[in-house]
């Protein structure tokens, strides 16, 4: 699904470049859970807004299902990422006085799918992450483990083939984090392809495979064989 080889990005300001990712080239097949670790400034954020669209790289090469996204327009990317791709963030990114109704159809408002049609994708998309009876409640008045099930909702109500997850137990609670992180297990689970951004070591150890970065580079590219449910433990 994603294939990078040699990616590079580099950021110039005032004649003076700072190098945010170098010769970064790794794979990930649709279906895996992959983890994204680092320090702060080891260029994991940088890494996420590429593989996800919303920024372009300085170098190397990028094929998002096969297609180079240098082949791509802004205009094809923002196509592709409403489609293909679902974001979880881990300050939920919700319109609080919305209800949780409304802000899981946001993403269907970009695209032709007939209101009928909406109203039963945004029901199951809610009740997929337990959430059915808050359906017609704002989004402010929930909790904040609540609010990122939400959030998981809206990523998942256009169908998406990947879930990219940015530090989305970063503001819950150890019960919260723990919930949120059995749901997108669950998923992928199911066949979705989900990427995670966390510095919690627990919280990558759900994935299949933890990618480390350190200055801008590869630090180390691991399969995880254990059982995750014995790995994770949240009291």
């Amino acid at each position: 699904m994603i294939n990078l080889i040699n990616l590079k990005k580099e950021y110039l300001e005032q004649d003076v470049s700072t190098k945010a990712l170098q010769d970064i080239t790794f794979s990930i097949e649709k279906g895996e859970f992959v983890s994204i670790m680092g320090p702060s400034g080891s260029g994991k954020s940088t890494l996420l807004h590429i593989l996800s669209f919303l920024d372009r790289p300085s170098g190397g090469s990028y094929k998002f299902q096969g297609k180079s996204i240098d082949d791509m327009t802004d205009k094809e990317l923002a196509v592709v990422r409403n489609k293909d791709m679902g974001f979880v963030f881990q300050s939920f990114n919700l319109l609080s006085r919305l209800t949780v109704y409304d802000n899981v159809e946001i993403p269907l408002l970009y695209s032709e799918i007939p209101t009928r049609k909406r109203k039963s994708l945004v029901e199951e998309a809610v009740k997929s992450v337990g959430l059915e009876e808050k359906l017609h409640t704002e989004a402010g008045r929930l909790s904040g483990g609540q609010k990122q099930r939400v959030a998981i909702a809206r990523a998942l109500v256009t169908d998406p083939n990947v879930i990219f997850a940015d530090e989305p137990t970063g503001n819950l609670d150890s019960k919260s984090g723990l919930q949120v992180m059995e749901i997108l297990e669950s998923l992928n689970q199911k066949g979705r392809t989900v990427i995670l951004v966390t510095h919690e070591t627990q919280t990558a150890e759900f994935a299949d495979r933890i990618i480390r970065l350190k200055d801008g580079f590869v630090e180390s590219d691991k399969k995880i064989t254990a059982n995750r449910h014995l790995r994770f433990s949240l009291k």
